[in-house]
């Protein structure tokens, strides 16, 4: 928060990153109700929810593209992709006034993917103005944390508004698109009054700019970039545990919603609220840990937090096929979601800290992908036996395995001070 109010580079950085994220947010969740009301209701909210993921199979594309692009030229472009995007939704908020047939239904989704992409490389690029203007770790870790702990702010109350204002507004879903074209039309904007700043440190890193880096081929860039990652051995075992984490992690919401829908001694009144409750209390306890960066948990290592956060992640399987106590499952949840919102922002800064400039939204787009190709792993793995057999052996598997990520990242955590010991001699050794 510190960092927020005393950097004024970053603060208009983040304020045009939290205003393009409430548009995004409000239009997303209305996009899905819009797919509900079409007569081909099934097929078009399996295919919004398939065209969300579209932009993730592009990150590492879309980091390669922005580490390339010219300095000389960065701000301008982040300019006019944000006017871009605000004239795709008031195209889109036209459309939308239309009889829902297939054709423009395709139309809509294509526009809202090519937002997203646009997007991505925006962050890109933004990303590489945070580099040059945030120093050291832990302003770094401060400044991250604060950004997703906002993000994670901005999802929960936006989704909520957007939920009651589709009602009060009586599905006028092209009212939404022109406050998402707003909301970019603003995030630019709000950019425009630092513009000789932003240009100032355009011109630095062009100066600085490697020409042979900057003619890199992809193959090139991404092989250094995956060189960076292992030659440092502790963010190399963090990528490996991230992994394991996240093929948990991803199935939980599913295993969640099949054993509830089974089993109302857990619920909280009813089904819907109590998977609301659930979600709640993570994204709740992420936030607060995010936003918290003095809470003494910033003492701890990477691989501590890991154990911390699986070891409750165990607990909380135990309750679900075991106990069954609907506020253990509560609480459990928010204690073993609570390290997430440590490990996300240093992980960042470490990279940051880590790469150069022609490499840094590189590697961070492959970690990014590595970490999520657990995601169908262990949604496969885990809702796969709880609908072949049954969900309290899914969760038996899930408890048992979340034991073994916890018992691997302890022996991390042991190993730790060594590892890190060893990877800054090293880094001195090369200097």
């Amino acid at each position: 928060m510190n960092v927020y109010w005393k950097n004024s580079t970053f603060r208009a950085l983040a304020n045009s990153s939290f205003l393009s994220a409430i548009g995004s947010t409000l239009f997303n969740l209305v996009f899905l109700v819009y797919a509900q009301t079409l007569p081909f209701k099934t097929l078009a909210v399996s295919i919004v929810s398939v065209a969300n993921l579209v932009p993730t199979f592009f990150m590492i594309f879309n980091g390669y593209w922005a580490d390339h692009t010219n300095p000389k030229h960065r701000f301008r472009y982040v300019i006019g992709l944000r006017g871009i995007q605000g004239c795709l939704y008031l195209g889109l908020a036209i459309l939308l006034h239309y009889p829902g047939t297939m054709g423009l239904f395709a139309t809509l989704v294509v526009i809202n993917v090519v937002s997203d992409l646009l997007s991505d490389y925006t962050i890109n690029l933004i990303m590489h103005y945070e580099k040059m203007i945030l120093h050291g770790q832990e302003e770094l870790q401060s400044a991250l944390g604060f950004s997703a702990g906002m993000r994670n702010v901005i999802s929960m109350v936006f989704q909520a508004a957007g939920a009651s204002l589709i009602v009060l507004l009586h599905n006028n879903f092209s009212l939404f698109a022109i406050i998402n074209s707003l909301s970019f039309f603003i995030a630019g904007i709000v950019l425009v009054h630092d513009r000789r700043l932003f240009r100032k440190l355009d011109r630095a890193a062009a100066a600085e700019l490697d020409n042979q880096a900057s003619k890199e081929g992809m193959r090139v860039s991404l092989g250094k970039s995956l060189r960076t990652i292992y030659a440092n051995h502790p963010l190399f075992i963090m990528l490996l545990l991230a992994l394991a984490c996240n093929s948990l992690g991803a199935s939980l919401e599913g295993l969640t919603a099949v054993l509830l829908a089974n089993v109302r001694t857990l619920w909280l009144g009813n089904f819907a609220t109590t998977v609301a409750a659930v979600s709640i209390f993570g994204s709740l306890s992420i936030t607060i840990a995010a936003l918290w960066t003095k809470d003494g948990l910033q003492h701890f290592s990477l691989p501590s937090l890991t154990t911390v956060s699986m070891a409750f992640l165990a607990i909380f399987a135990i309750n679900m096929f075991w106990w069954q106590n609907s506020i253990l499952m509560l609480v459990t949840m928010a204690i073993a979601s609570y390290p997430i919102g440590k490990i996300n922002p240093r992980v960042q800064s470490e990279i940051f800290t880590l790469t150069d400039a022609q490499h840094l939204t590189a590697t961070m787009s492959v970690i990014s992908t590595v970490v999520l190709l657990g995601a169908p792993l262990g949604n496969v793995i885990f809702l796969g036996i709880a609908n072949l057999f049954n969900p309290q052996l899914a969760w038996i598997m899930f408890g048992g395995a979340a034991v073994l990520v916890a018992l691997g990242a302890f022996l991390c955590a042991w190993q730790w001070p060594k590892l890190v010991s060893k990877q800054e001699q090293q880094v001195k050794d090369h200097d």
